[in-house]
Parts: C-alpha cells; structure tokens; sequence
C-alpha cells in the first residue's frame, strides 16, 4: 500500500508540474504574440480562457493531491517524527482552502437581489498567486517530499555506517 501511495505522490507531482509548464508555455506565449507590453506579469493577467483555466486548475489539483496523497504515504509508512512533521504544513493546506471557499463567494459590492455566489477557489488562485504558492504549493511540495523519500532502515546492534567496514581489532 506504502508504494501505491507514493506512487499515487509522484503522480500528483507530475500533475503539479504539467500545470507550470502549462502555466509557463501560456504566459510566454500570451506575452510574445498577444496584445499586451510583451511582458510575462501581462501574459498572466490578461488570462484567456481556457488556456489559463487547464493551467489553475492542473495546479489546484496536482497541488492538493500531493498533500493529500503524501500525508496518506506518511501516515501509512513514516515514523512518528515524520507524522509529526506532515501536519503543519497539512494544516496549511486546509487553511488555503478554507480561504478558497470563504473569500471566492464574497462581493466588493453588496447585491440584496443577486443570488449568492458558489464558491469558486479556482478564481481565488488565479486571483491571489501568491497566496497560492505560499499557502498550497509550497506546503504541498513539503508532504510529498516526505512521502517519497523513505526512511532509512534502523541500523542493527553491532552494525557500523559503511557497509562492508572490518574493523582492525
């Protein structure tokens, strides 16, 4: 099950970063053929759709995965230390989210005959980049790091650091 999940880590990874290429090819792309100065931030901003859609949401997703899918990978197979360690940054995770959902259905402008809004974190990523990358991808990338990399083995009683090692006693 240990491998699945890392499995399952290093294919959300993957997705994480099919989304910056993504992100990456539009933003160039948008700033050498669009309509704006040529620079990268107007490439962002100008944000057509649906090529910035695929991006945010390969992102979002390949993000969320990873945390999901390396806080599983620890808590199947890492110790306690590492157990330890994936919650913070989980926790993070779940406070972008929050803030997703929360902040994504709010007005500038109060409407009392609008219907309310639906939740929308794909907006608020696209919206607040660096909140984002601070608040998802940089914990994200921090629990699937600790779900790849496996622990090392506890050495035995007698056994010294470098395999094959004779002592001259």
């Amino acid at each position: 099950m240990a491998a699945r999940l890392r499995g399952l880590t290093a294919g959300a990874a993957a997705l994480l970063a099919i989304g910056f290429v993504w992100l990456l090819a539009y933003v160039v792309a948008e700033a050498l053929l669009g309509d704006g100065s040529g620079s990268l931030v107007d490439g962002f901003w100008i944000g057509r759709l649906p090529w910035m859609g695929i991006a945010e949401t390969l992102i979002v997703l390949g993000a969320t995965a990873c945390a999901i899918a390396g806080a599983a990978s620890v808590m199947v197979e890492g110790g306690w230390v590492r157990r330890l360690a994936v919650v913070p940054p989980l926790v993070v995770v779940g406070f972008w989210w929050l803030l997703a959902m929360l902040l994504s259905t709010m007005r500038a402008v109060p409407c009392n005959d609008c219907p309310p809004r639906a939740p929308d974190p794909w907006a608020y990523a696209y919206s607040i980049p660096e909140t984002t990358m601070l608040l998802l991808v940089a914990p994200s990338l921090v629990i699937a790091l600790l779900g790849l990399v496996r622990a090392r083995p506890a050495k035995r009683a007698g056994e010294t650091a470098e395999a094959g090692y004779i002592s001259p006693s």
